[in-house]
């Protein structure tokens, strides 16, 4: 599993995922999960609509995916919190499958005033055996901001196909990020969805595949 986090590394040039993929990496969309305000005031239809359109977006990235990954970071002092992995078992994942790998010292300077030490970002990596196991994960992502349960709690969550150089986070139920190296990976995605792209952002991501025209 080291391997695989250390070519996800080499591959996209950082030593950890960063929480905004799209401001990171230049082949990149970002996608609008819960729509207008007005879906503020009403949280059963936009947990509906963010869910559905994060899990299709997701199917959709990976379908030609033969093996794909789920990085788990969460953030926390030196030991890593055993509540991290809370809920995992519920996306046909058993806790045992799920491998430690790394941690990142934060150099956080305000929490080592506070609390007189720094803050680390762990990081764990599991293999998706079975894809049905991506709506399951898109739930938790998508409810960790929503007072839905069961949902991810303080954990980040990115969905990784090293092979071919595919990343996928969805933040919450704002938004959601995917990454290829390689960008035609993402003009099937983009006319397709085209709708769902985040508008302020819509330039960028035009000017992505204007060269190609």
């Amino acid at each position: 599993m080291k391997t695989i986090l250390a070519s996800i590394q080499d591959q996209f040039g950082v030593q950890e995922l960063p929480h905004g993929l799209f401001h990171a990496f230049d082949n990149a969309l970002r996608f609008d999960l819960g729509g207008t305000e007005s879906n503020i005031h009403r949280p059963m239809h936009r947990f509906c609509q963010a869910y559905e359109r994060a899990c299709t977006i997701a199917h959709a990235h990976f379908e030609d995916s033969s093996e794909i990954y789920l990085l788990l970071a969460s953030y926390g002092l030196e030991q890593p919190s055993k509540k991290r992995l809370n809920h995992i078992e519920l996306c046909g994942v058993e806790r045992s499958e799920v491998q430690y790998v790394s941690k990142t010292a934060q150099q956080d300077e305000e929490h080592m005033a506070e609390f007189g030490c720094d803050q680390f970002r762990h990081w764990d990596i599991v293999k998706v055996n079975d894809k049905r196991s991506i709506s399951d994960i898109m739930w938790l992502c998508i409810a960790s901001e929503m007072m839905i349960e069961p949902a991810f709690h303080s954990t980040t969550a990115y969905l990784v196909d090293a092979r071919n150089g595919l990343i996928l986070h969805a933040y919450d139920d704002r938004g959601l990020d995917v990454v290829s190296l390689n960008k035609s990976q993402l003009s099937e995605l983009f006319i397709k969805f085209n709708k769902w792209l985040l508008e302020c952002d819509l330039a960028r991501m035009s000017a992505m595949f204007a060269s190609d025209d």
